[in-house]
């Protein structure tokens, strides 16, 4: 080979190390995804509206449904949604989360501890969350509406405590806006039906993902 051929193919070789140290450095320093663990317990569900029990085949909509609000939420942020109960934040779905801070029993949505550098675990209550889809239920609702408006706020609840766990020293229940995943109570219509948007936690999700 030609000395000039050689000199040549060397940095050739050199460019393709420079481009791929360029990316190995590039990968090193991406922000891994957050994995957010989230499992359904057995659950079953009947009341007056809807006429008989849910199916397990309606358990498993409600679940997707649930799962694919969670999807929308965190759409373009470095957080996966997975079913793993070793995630760094996890959500149990059971058929009642009672509020430990009464000694009587008090039903709740959801509830969560987040601890900073380490995760966060909590659970969210099938049952609240589907008499909540009834009571707010429009009148000409059919029964496949008001399957999916369970999973919907089964999801959305399940954002809001994803939310606290991931952030949990931002002031997320100062939120006023009724229609936001930051909001306090579920006792509203948007936690089942129409849109729902971010108030101010994106961001702050955004730089923790960053981080």
């Amino acid at each position: 080979m030609h000395g000039r051929q050689l000199v040549s193919v060397v940095g050739a070789a050199l460019a393709l190390l420079g481009v791929g140290s360029y990316w190995l450095r590039a990968a090193s320093h991406a922000p891994k995804a957050i994995d957010l663990g989230i499992w359904f317990d057995e659950v079953a569900f009947d009341s007056a509206r809807l006429g008989s029990p849910l199916t397990t085949a309606e358990i498993a909509t409600i679940e997707s449904v649930a799962r694919a609000e969670l999807r929308e939420a965190f759409n373009g942020l470095p957080i996966s949604i997975s079913n793993r109960r070793d995630a760094r934040y996890t959500l149990r779905v059971a058929q009642q989360v009672r509020d430990l801070r009464f000694k009587r029993e008090v039903g709740v949505a959801g509830q969560s501890r987040g601890i900073a550098g380490f995760g966060g675990s909590g659970s969210v209550s099938f049952d609240f969350l589907a008499n909540g889809a009834m009571a707010w239920a429009p009148d000409d609702a059919d029964r496949p509406e008001l399957v999916a408006a369970i999973g919907r706020g089964i999801g959305r609840t399940a954002v809001h405590e994803f939310t606290h766990q991931m952030l949990p020293r931002a002031p997320i229940h100062d939120s006023r806006d009724d229609q936001s995943y930051e909001y306090a109570s579920a006792a509203r219509r948007a936690q089942y039906y129409g849109a729902m948007h971010w108030d101010f936690a994106r961001p702050l999700l955004r730089q923790k993902a960053a981080r």
